[in-house]
């Protein structure tokens, strides 16, 4: 899948791809260009686009809490609003969007003195797993670790 992006002042194939996530050797490959003077600001081109696997967006409806959502969903309320940078008295509105994790999502916060045999226990993985799926962590606080949950769909 694609998607168009427009140009803006400032921007260079590589300020692109980390926007986009994708690479520079993609965005180059896609548009025919050689290097940055090949963007012109205001132009249109095309990048991947990337679906993250990992969250899924919900535009918040009126009556709606961070309780009854986190219910909706099987999330831990104090997680839901950590990952969206909310404190427990912010009120959320209509149509305000929220990331929530998919249903076979596992969220761990790491808090101050954790060891990675600590966060790999609480999720119940290897540490094969773990690396895999994280790549190089250094445990500090307040970091978001993910673990892709086995289904049998």
């Amino acid at each position: 899948m694609y998607t168009i992006y427009q140009v803006e002042y400032g921007d260079t194939i590589d300020s692109i791809a980390v926007k986009t996530n994708t690479t520079s050797n993609n965005i180059k490959n896609l548009n025919g260009f050689n290097n940055d003077n090949d963007l012109m600001v205001g132009s249109l081109i095309i990048v991947p686009k990337v679906e993250n696997k990992l969250f899924e967006t919900y535009k918040v409806k009126k009556g709606d809490s961070i309780y009854s959502i986190a219910k909706m969903y099987d999330v831990d309320p104090t997680m839901l609003l950590m990952l969206n940078g909310l404190d427990k008295n912010e009120y959320i509105y209509p149509d305000q969007e929220i990331i929530v994790p998919n249903k076979d999502i596992d969220i761990y916060v790491t808090k101050q003195g954790d060891t990675l045999d600590a966060i790999i226990n609480n999720l119940g993985i290897d540490a094969n797993t773990f690396n895999r799926e994280n790549g190089k962590i250094f445990v500090l606080e307040d970091q978001l670790i993910v673990h892709k949950k086995e289904t049998n769909d």
